[in-house]
């Protein structure tokens, strides 16, 4: 099919907003990919035709260095790599962070994750004085407690919970404004004590993101038959990801159906997914992490299913992605996907962690008019997730923050 013209994220015709200098920080990165990546990449897209915003960002990695992110100056600051997390690392350079800050005089700084960072951050800003806001991209206490720890006994668990809320609230507490991606995201900052949050979801770009890049050449590429059912999973292969759900369901969803399960990322799983796409015999396909962003469109609107397991997603972002691409999605009914597909009718939920109600779930998806399910799901994303809703809509809370801290200047 024919493939739309790839034209930048932002929009011509953005009200300009007073100049304004913005600095993303947050430990929630790695190169190989990942929704914080996807959504930072994007807003330096978005912010590269905007002359009244200059936009700069901190991550760290293996090494010093900078580059450009289209008009985005992207600083890299060496952290000892977080274990069993390709690509991600600690936030400890307090020194290189410092200098960054002096070096750009923020008026807004964005901190994207809530350990190390508010307050190396809060600690470099004290003489430039910014606008420090927080963005709430991931469900702290359900993935480091409800996941991480829930094979230790309920007493440990509900210690662990309550010492994590407590700080999470102390550090949050510390930034003029919060920034929620849903309804539930906000309802849990809430539930901390805070007050001062905006509610922004998350979008996609979707031109790039778009039925039109469904290609038949795809599914023979991996050896399948145009006929044959494919659901697809896109992120880290990782445990807290929800995958052994998937690989449960897999030998049922093989015996009901001749549907076919491609796996695109890297994690510390890998090894054992590739072991297991032997024993399947093509049932089973794990592909390397997709770098490029064309690439993986191809990939969503190519597929029947998409499949989001991961019980405490804050957003969802790959789910919107496939949905941008008229791909329906069979989601973890907790966390972000409720607020996706709950009163979406492009969708369906499955009780986390239960292979046989995922099972159910994906057959009967499969039973409906895959067309007329695309096209839900796209109008779906059209009406709701876009960046340019996204981004403009933070832009100009921005302004409005740093506006109010001029004044208290005066």
């Amino acid at each position: 099919m024919n493939t739309p013209s790839r034209n930048p994220v932002h929009k011509q015709d953005a009200p300009e907003l007073g100049q304004l200098k913005l600095l993303d920080v947050t430990e929630f990165f790695s190169p190989y990919g990942g929704g914080v990546r996807t959504y930072l990449r994007s807003k330096a897209e978005w912010l590269s035709g905007r002359s009244d915003v200059e936009h700069a960002i901190v991550l760290p990695l293996d090494r010093n260095s900078t580059e450009l992110w289209h008009a985005s100056r992207v600083y890299y600051v060496e952290g000892a790599p977080v274990p069993a997390s390709p690509g991600y690392h600690f936030l400890t350079a307090a020194g290189a962070i410092q200098a960054i800050f002096e070096r750009e005089r923020p008026d807004v700084v964005e901190v994207g994750s809530p350990f190390l960072a508010p307050w190396i951050s809060r600690r470099a800003g004290r003489s430039a004085d910014p606008v420090f806001t927080g963005y709430y991209h991931c469900d702290v206490p359900s993935v480091y407690v409800s996941f991480g720890l829930r094979k230790f006994p309920k007493a440990i668990r509900q210690g662990a919970e309550t010492a994590l809320r407590r700080y999470l609230t102390t550090a949050y507490s510390k930034m003029h404004h919060m920034v929620a991606a849903t309804a539930s995201a906000e309802a849990a900052l809430r539930s901390l004590g805070l007050e001062a949050i905006s509610t922004i979801p998350l979008g996609v770009d979707t031109r790039l993101f778009h039925p039109s890049r469904q290609e038949v050449s795809w599914k023979a590429e991996l050896g399948i038959n145009d006929k044959e059912p494919v659901a697809l999973y896109v992120g880290r292969f990782a445990a807290e990801k929800g995958l052994d759900v998937i690989l449960a369901a897999l030998p049922l969803l093989v015996a009901e159906s001749e549907l076919k399960l491609v796996l695109i990322g890297e994690g510390h799983l890998r090894d054992r997914l590739n072991r297991l796409s032997g024993e399947f015999e093509g049932r089973l396909k794990v592909l390397s992490y997709e770098n490029d962003r064309s690439r993986l469109a191809r990939a969503y609107a190519s597929s029947d299913i998409y499949i989001a397991p991961f019980p405490y997603e804050t957003f969802g972002l790959s789910a919107v992605e496939a949905m941008a691409c008229g791909t329906p999605v069979v989601g973890a009914d907790s966390g972000g996907m409720i607020d996706l597909l709950r009163d979406s009718d492009c969708g369906r939920l499955f009780k986390p962690g239960d292979a046989d109600d995922l099972t159910r779930q994906v057959l009967g998806m499969l039973e409906q008019d895959p067309g007329e399910l695309g096209k839900r799901a796209r109008e779906e994303v059209e009406g709701r997730y876009s960046w340019d809703q996204t981004f403009g809509t933070m832009m100009e809370l921005y302004a409005r923050l740093d506006r109010n801290r001029r004044r208290k200047w005066v």
